[in-house]
């Protein structure tokens, strides 16, 4: 393995894990995607494809990825695996809510997902942009928009 790819890996693994595991609300199958990211990675590496911001293509890709498991497999959120990914939690109303505002994300398509799980990972809109390709200004506004349905959806649970 070549060291490049190797401290790729160990820098990025932890951020693409912790998108796919809020896109999926499944473990083992953000596993699955981000071994499917690296692997994608390391194969254009090996064409010597130029990569000009590995960060933002492995986010980009993972977020990719990600919709596509969804799509193929019709996921939708089970109270299971919601209590996989917060069995810390004391609170019973806190892991109602949390399951609640879960399900609704998941219900979003796969682009307005993407962007509340980078805007929850704490992604600058600036960083969003590069990341999805959308236009600067349609950032916050669609993220408005987002924020408001889910918070119209919760309000009628």
């Amino acid at each position: 393995m070549n060291s490049d790819f190797e401290i790729t890996y160990r820098s990025n693994y932890q951020r693409l894990f912790r998108i796919a595991a809020k896109m999926l609300r499944d473990s083992d199958a953000a596993r699955d995607v981000v071994h499917d990211v690296f692997m994608a990675y390391y194969f254009v590496q090996n064409d010597k494809k130029v990569i000009k911001d590995a960060k933002n293509w492995l986010i980009r890709c993972t977020i990719n990825k990600g919709v596509d498991f969804l799509r193929k497999n019709k996921k939708t959120i089970s109270d299971e695996n919601v209590s996989k990914q917060d069995n810390t939690s004391q609170n019973i109303d806190s892991h109602i809510d949390l399951m609640s505002l879960s399900n609704l994300i998941s219900k979003l398509d796969g682009k307005d997902q993407s962007l509340v799980v980078l805007y929850s990972e704490g992604y600058s809109y600036k960083e969003i942009v590069e990341i999805t390709g959308i236009n600067f200004n349609s950032v916050g506004k669609t993220l408005s928009r987002i924020l408001e349905k889910l918070r119209r959806g919760y309000e009628t649970l």
